[in-house]
């Protein structure tokens, strides 16, 4: 039996040359089997539910995971084997991973030990960096979506991943994904970039270290205010990992770390520190207090100046006291400020090196004796704990542009006593994602700015907002035909040529949007008009070229007038790059408003190539008498020639 010949209540025994074996798991969308392609080698195939095939946009997301999955090249994401996405039963083939997910390891074995939990971390890590390295974002990255196959992480199912920059396939209010593991922008439908798969990532490690959800169990309502609160159980989690978490699952997207830098912090979690605690400062600062797991040597400070540690770093010096300070390289510098501290330079040889004795600490402590100076130590050869120190590089300009798996990613070290590079001494820099705003304020200030040259040229302008309003709807339609390709089939370089071809067809549907759009801004400034002539007192004229202003801006604010101000909004997104120029241009174009407005109000309107509106009524109202008076006085001379006085008729 094939796949296309079954029936839509039994499983099939083959689908297409592959046979199955059993079901390995299901869910709402198909189901999964482990099978046997033709040489005898296990695979796992999904495959959609029969009355899902039929649904075009179930098979639309199925071309769309098999094209992300293509897209990401590692060893920490399934691999797409074959797919066959055209018959009556649509499937994909994928690397099969002899293993339990994360959810049922946690669920029958209970959560995972430390050395386990920063392994699950690290491979996360690495499978983020490498999906968002080929522009995809997951979406849906949970606990149920992690393979666990020989203690290393493996994640799965794309089925609702999609492109950076690619339109959302859902609907306004509406989104898809599991709610304890979603990023809170998902929840309030704002865009969605790759900071919601770091979210996802922080809260499936919790998962992993607690068996517990992230956001705690409830309603659907309750968790998902609890994720836009920002009130994650993170005092659940074990204190060496709280810090880490912190800082993935923050509420605001900026101050979340990108993938490849989430992976060197998490180098430095160090299962020893057992206890954390958080104790308020004066001026804000956060002062670590951290009790020590008895069994590790205890007698060394850590002396940081923002520098990353790593594993197997020599930094434990006889004599040192233990202080506040000591582990203060769990808290990631992003959200705490610090004192600015010199950069030491590496000692030369033969020069002794000394530990910088901790401001505020000048008195004896407690417990620690009187300190006394540090001794002198040399630093000792650099070791690599488990990782090879990489070639030194420069940040990437975007977020992880490498296709990681190929090798591991790897973190930027620097030898014992030279200053390595500042972990990214704000989170922004660690993670420098592309500018993008929608600039309302200069939509606005160029449209007051086209309705003020309205009524210096009413007649003009008014022809001129009429094709720049077509022009408008163009560019809109054609972007959209470009995104809602790419969210399917994913980039290509035909999109230019097939948005060429798709011009004409684009500029009839503009035309003919803008011949209904006319005809109700032109009664929105007929009683413009009348208002300001009747009521306001303003001489014809005035009151016309007001009108043509009115005209002007209901083809763009009235009801229809949607796309032109998309397609403007998308136009300046794609044209400002940075802040800096955005602040410029919003200076300039408002100040180009301004004095637009200023002339306006005090300059009379030119109404070239048309004659002013009180000349031409007057000239009708001649008119108008005139044909009046004619017919009145051919009719009367018609009716005294009948009689027989057409002699009367003396006006003829």
């Amino acid at each position: 039996m094939t796949g296309d010949d079954m029936s839509a209540t039994e499983a099939p025994e083959r689908i297409g040359p592959y046979r199955l074996l059993r079901q390995l798991g299901e869910g709402g969308m198909g189901v999964v089997h482990l099978g046997l392609d033709a040489e005898g080698r296990e695979v796992a195939v999904k495959v959609l539910h029969p009355h899902v095939a039929s649904d075009l946009k179930a098979r639309d997301r199925l071309t769309r995971e098999v094209e992300t999955m293509r897209r990401v090249r590692s060893r920490r994401v399934a691999e797409v084997l074959d797919a066959d996405l055209t018959g009556a039963l649509p499937y994909i083939v994928t690397r099969y991973a002899p293993g339990r997910t994360l959810e049922q390891t946690v669920q029958e074995d209970g959560p995972l030990p430390d050395g386990e939990i920063i392994r699950l971390a690290r491979g996360l890590c690495e499978a983020l960096t490498s999906i968002h390295a080929a522009d995809v974002i997951h979406r849906d990255l949970k606990p149920a979506n992690v393979m666990l196959v020989g203690g290393e992480p493996l994640v799965i199912d794309f089925g609702i991943a999609h492109l950076v920059n690619a339109t959302r396939l859902t609907q306004t209010g509406m989104f898809v994904g599991t709610p304890g593991y979603l990023a809170p922008e998902i929840i309030r439908d704002s865009e969605i970039t790759q900071a919601a798969d770091v979210h996802a990532l922080a809260a499936t490690v919790f998962f992993a270290a607690t068996g517990k959800a992230p956001f705690g169990t409830g309603t659907f309502e309750a968790v998902c205010f609890r994720i836009l609160e920002g009130k994650a159980n993170i005092d659940q989690a074990p204190g060496w990992l709280r810090a880490w978490l912190r800082l993935a699952l923050a509420t605001e997207v900026g101050t979340r770390p990108s993938a490849g830098s989430l992976l060197r912090l998490t180098q430095t979690l160090d299962p020893s520190v057992t206890v954390l605690h958080e104790n308020a400062q004066d001026g804000g600062t956060r002062v670590l207090g951290a009790t020590v797991d008895s069994g590790r040597v205890t007698d060394g400070t850590r002396v940081l100046d923002d520098d990353v540690t790593w594993p197997g770093r020599p930094d434990r010096r006889q004599g040192a006291d233990v202080t506040d300070d000591s582990y203060s390289d769990l808290l990631p510098p992003v959200n705490y400020v610090k004192r600015e501290r010199p950069r030491r330079e590496p000692p030369a040889a033969g020069q002794a090196a000394f530990a910088p004795q901790p401001q505020g600490y000048g008195q004896a402590q407690p417990g620690y004796g009187t300190p006394a100076q540090p001794p002198p130590y040399q630093p000792a050869p650099y070791q690599p704990a488990a990782y090879p120190p990489p070639a030194a590089q420069a940040p990437p300009p975007h977020p992880d542009q490498r296709v990681a798996g190929y090798p591991d990613p790897r973190t930027n070290v620097a030898p014992p006593g030279q200053a390595a590079p500042a972990q990214g001494r704000q989170a922004g820099d660690q993670q420098k994602t592309p500018y993008k705003g929608s600039h309302p304020l200069i939509s606005a200030s160029l449209l007051v700015a086209l309705v003020a040259l309205t009524c210096l040229l009413p007649v003009t302008m008014a022809l001129v907002a009429v094709g720049l309003s077509v022009c408008l709807r163009v560019v809109h339609y054609l972007l959209d035909g470009i995104m809602e390709r790419r969210s399917i089939r994913g980039s290509s370089g035909a999109d230019p040529l097939i948005a060429v071809a798709g011009a004409p067809w684009a500029l009839i549907k503009a035309a003919l949007a803008t011949l209904v759009q006319v005809p109700l801004a032109a009664m929105f400034g007929v009683c413009v008009w009348g208002g300001l002539f009747y009521l306001g007192d303003l001489s014809t004229d005035r009151s016309a070229a007001y009108a043509a202003a009115a005209f002007v801006a209901g083809l763009f604010l009235l009801p229809g007038g949607g796309a032109p101000r998309k397609a403007v909004a998308r136009t300046l997104s794609s044209a400002i790059r940075s802040p800096g120029a955005a602040m410029v241009i919003t200076i300039a174009v408002g100040a180009l408003a301004f004095f637009a407005v200023l002339t306006a109000m005090s300059a009379t309107a030119s109404w070239a190539p048309w004659r002013a509106p009180s000349v031409v009524i007057a000239s009708l109202r001649q008119q108008g008498r005139e044909t009046v008076g004619n017919l009145v006085g051919g009719l009367v001379g018609d009716f005294l020639d009948r009689l027989g006085v057409g002699f009367l008729s003396f006006w003829n």
